[in-house]
């Protein structure tokens, strides 16, 4: 790997794995004691990391410092999956909805 595909995984890692513990750059930041704006400079790749802060990084999302290395694949979803799938979640909850409404007011 180069350098800088070193670097896209981790920006990229980083952000999947902030998001995936439901932080924002924000709570990141406050968690590992770091600026916000340093976050969003690394996961926009301006920036790069020293071991320390790796190493607050790691502790902050609670997990092992190789794993912002290791290339995940993200699946690709086509525009059409992305969308069926948007409206079958849609048409569920309307559908749930209905009946809670129809229950509480339809005896």
């Amino acid at each position: 790997m180069t350098e800088k595909e070193i670097r896209d995984v981790f920006s990229q890692n980083l952000k999947l794995l902030r998001e995936k513990k439901g932080l924002s750059q924000m709570a990141l930041a406050s968690k590992a004691d770091l600026a916000t704006n340093f976050i969003n400079d690394i996961e926009n790749g301006k920036k790069w990391i020293s071991p320390a802060t790796l190493s607050k990084l790691s502790e902050a999302l609670e997990e092992m410092p190789y794993s912002f290395f290791v290339p995940v694949q993200i699946p690709a979803v086509s525009s059409n999956e992305m969308i069926n799938q948007f409206c079958t979640e849609i048409s569920n909850e309307l559908l749930y909805t209905i009946k809670q409404i129809s229950e509480k007011y339809v005896q």
